[in-house]
């Protein structure tokens, strides 16, 4: 390297000849660094920006200067807590502290750092780390031992670290451990980059502490020590650490601070502890382990100390029961204190003890909730009696009542112990009326705000609700598109069957008979009737009754039915065989290869379909009058439904006119013969001279004006809903319900809960899945009956 002119032998190195080496000059004598810091001129006022510009002209990369930085650190630390802006003026305690570290930079210069470590290709090489922390900053150095084939040896400072400690106040042993961490990562780096064997490196600190966190393994600790201790041990092991005396550690030096001219006279932080240069080293460890370990406390029982003043009554659903434990209870403290014999009592409990866990019931809870202050305990004018118990004490003292009747016992409306003797009482006026309890109640208590408390209690009886069990119906529904959208007639049907009837085989006298039954079947748009008779329930004789329907009305697109589980008016034997889902299967295949698509609505709700509901009940009416008592064959039961349906399908299907020169109302034998079918026969007319494009045309004229009117007398007259027509609450998912059976009493109706809810077309729910017995049940809200618990 040319030294150029310089006669002193010094050699300044540049920023544009080696990089990262600002301020440093290298004495080619001596072999030596020196620093040297270019400040800026003297300021009038300081600023953060102006002391932070300054303290960055230190460069000092391998540490060597850290005792005087770390007062750098701090004094940048003291003016973010102060929280000064970048050009706004020092306080004077700060402005103090600066320039006094200020003045002592320039004897930075003193400091001397040997280029040569001592290092050679056959030395052994060590190299000794030291960790230390104070309140303010914690620091860690690093040494490399050398000792040559001659057994000279050499220590020299290698590199160095400093932090300063947080701003939340943390622990010295904690601090120290911070330190241990930092020398652990520098250690790594410094034996990486002079190739030390990983045996060769040790660490040591000062704080017994730190090594008993050391000397076990991290998960005993809590989880900041666990962490820590977790990444120093894997660097160094743990026989790898030995304890330093305070005097004897150079960390100490950078964790507190040093001038720059105390530094460049302090040997300890230049070359370490004196011991170094011994040839053999004791590694001590300290005998003693400091109990502040921080360790981690294994929980395997959580107790809770806590003193909570629950009343009895609130653990209680029985008022007998609660007065009967607590009887047993005061029976064995009086035992206890005048340590008398078992034998002396009876073997049941008797009145007087009874009454004496009553009486300090209602003594405990006129304690706890009766206001003393409260208006209506003055309006009673109460009074204390001689067992303590408050009563109220009305103007029918001179009546011949009982004394309890006369002056009851007083009690608060919002306590659970209330509730459990207005429940009491409900059972054993076994399960009266509020009117009923009340009386009975007042022969004794005088409840504040009785009658509602009494009211509330009855509605809330799951008892009572499931005798006195009232469904509600939801609002009517729209009316499904089959039923407003013009359509040829049976085209979209719904089938039921009404029955049995008894059929006689043949006329004559001693001739048997046996049970047929009706199938019904309704147009869904113009409400006419078809009626056929089947001799039993199967799926072949409903397939021919539907067969001769077809024959007759025209192919059917779409069907509605029952769910082949309750048809109006059938018997338990109709049930029997309806039930069978072989049948329902059979007749559900042979629909599908008609293309007929079968729809059902859901179990037990016959509101679904009352449009078959009320031909059934039509047919019906007509048929007890015709019929009676007599029985007819199949061929007299076929021409009586046959002249039945013809009478069901004169019927109009909107309200009459008043007016006599209104036309005929509308019936649904318009849409099957173009008049009534029944109806006086008019003058034929087969010899008018009417072409065939005119008649066509007038039959197509006399159906557009059938629709039309249909459409402006029948359909505005279902726009109107004649009951349901109010929107109730929706049951929810998880609510207990009682299933109604209209053939059960309610004492035997079933209990469900609801898992799914089928809003309808509106959004509103009508049908829901319920689960009764582990099985799960479709069946329409009118047919529920919600109860006030919760599974």
């Amino acid at each position: 390297m040319d030294d150029g002119g310089n006669q002193d032998g010094k050699i300044e190195l540049k920023i544009d000849e080696i990089v990262k080496i600002l301020g440093l000059t290298w004495d080619k004598e001596s072999d030596s660094f020196h620093y040297s810091v270019q400040l800026s001129l003297l300021h009038d006022v300081y600023t953060k920006r102006k002391v932070i510009s300054d303290i960055a002209r230190l460069y000092d990369p391998l540490g060597w200067l850290s005792p005087c930085i770390v007062s750098a650190k701090l004094m940048i630390q003291k003016l973010w807590l102060a929280g000064i802006d970048w050009d706004e003026a020092l306080p004077d305690d700060l402005l103090a502290q600066w320039l006094t570290y200020r003045s002592e930079l320039n004897d930075v210069s003193r400091v001397i750092i040997p280029r040569w470590i001592g290092s050679k290709i056959d030395s052994f090489k060590e190299l000794h780390g030291f960790c230390d922390a104070s309140s303010v900053a914690y620091a860690a150095a690093v040494y490399l031992r050398c000792i040559t084939e001659d057994g000279k040896i050499e220590i020299h400072l290698v590199a160095a670290k400093t932090k300063v400690a947080p701003v939340k106040q943390v622990s010295i042993p904690r601090l120290e451990l911070l330190g241990a961490v930092l020398l652990g990562r520098l250690l790594t780096e410094v034996a990486k980059v002079l190739s030390v064997e990983s045996k060769n490196v040790h660490g040591w600190t000062d704080s017994t502490v730190v090594l008993a966190w050391l000397s076990k393994h991290p998960s005993n600790w809590t989880t900041f020590i666990g962490n820590r201790t977790s990444d120093i041990l894997s660097k160094l092991d743990n026989t790898q650490w030995a304890h330093v005396q305070t005097q004897h550690n150079p960390a100490d030096v950078a964790s507190r601070g040093c001038a720059p001219l105390e530094l460049a006279e302090n040997s300890l932080w230049l070359h370490g502890p004196w011991w170094l240069q011994n040839y053999y080293i004791e590694y001590a460890r300290p005998k003693s382990i400091s109990t502040d370990l921080e360790e981690r406390t294994i929980k395997t029982h959580l107790v809770k100390d806590t003193a909570i003043d629950v009343p009895i009554w609130d653990r209680f659903s029985s008022l007998q029961r609660m007065i009967r434990v607590l009887a047993f209870c005061r029976r064995f403290l009086k035992i206890k204190e005048v340590n008398q014999k078992l034998h002396k009592f009876e073997s049941y409990l008797t009145s007087v003890e009874l009454n004496e866990a009553l009486d300090l019931c209602i003594k405990e809870c006129q304690r706890r909730e009766l206001e003393v202050e409260n208006t209506q305990l003055k309006r009673l004018n109460c009074y204390q009696d001689d067992r303590g118990i408050i009563r109220a004490q009305g103007r029918i003292n001179k009546a011949h009542l009982p004394d309890d009747t006369k002056q009851p016992i007083i009690l608060p409306n919002k306590s659970n112990f209330t509730n459990l003797i207005v429940d009491d009482a409900h059972k054993r006026t076994l399960h009266g009326g509020p009117l009923l309890m009340l009386n009975f109640l007042r022969t004794k208590y005088w409840i504040i705000g009785a009658k509602s408390l009494v009211k509330r209690h009855v509605h809330k009886c799951v008892t009572c609700i499931r005798y006195n069990a009232s469904t509600k119906n939801q609002l009517m529904g729209q009316l499904p598109s089959a039923r407003v959208m013009p359509a040829r007639a049976f085209l979209n049907s719904g089938v039921d069957f009404a029955g049995p009837i008894n059929i006689r085989m043949t006329k004559g006298r001693g001739n048997k008979s046996y049970k047929g039954y009706i199938s019904l079947f309704v147009c869904m748009v113009t409400k006419a009737i078809h009626l056929e008779v089947v001799s039993d329930l199967t799926a072949d004789s409903f397939i021919a009754a539907f067969k001769r329907f077809v024959a007759r009305r025209g192919h059917v697109s779409d069907i509605w039915s029952d769910n082949g589980t309750n048809f109006v008016g059938a018997s338990k034997e109709l049930k029997q065989i309806v039930d069978n889902s072989s049948v329902a299967t059979d007749i559900r295949e042979w629909l599908s290869n008609q293309n007929v698509t079968w729809h059902f609505i859901p179990p037990h709700a016959p509101n679904f379909g009352g449009l078959w509901e009320a031909g059934v009940k039509s047919t019906k009416f007509h048929l007890k009058r015709i019929m009676g008592d007599s029985t007819l064959t199949f061929e007299e039961m076929t021409t009586v439904l046959s002249q039945i349906e013809a009478c069901l399908n004169s019927r109009p299907l909107s309200i009459l006119p008043g007016d006599t020169t209104d036309p005929s109302p509308l019936t649904p034998g318009h849409f099957l013969v173009g008049e009534p079918l029944v109806v006086i026969p008019e003058a034929s007319y087969e010899q008018s001279n009417i072409s065939t494009l005119k008649r066509w045309q007038l039959t197509q004229r006399m159906m557009q004006n059938f629709w039309r009117r249909w459409s402006n007398e029948y359909l505005t007259h279902c726009l109107q809903r004649y009951k349901w027509s109010k929107l109730t609450p929706e049951p929810q998912i998880g609510d207990v319900v009682l299933v109604k059976e209209d053939n059960l009493p309610p004492s035997r109706w079933l209990l469900g809960r609801i898992v799914t809810k089928h809003p309808g077309l509106d959004n509103i729910v009508r049908v829901v899945t319920l689960k009764c017995k582990g099985v799960l049940l479709k069946r329409a809200t009118s047919k529920l009956c919600v109860l006030p618990i919760a599974v």
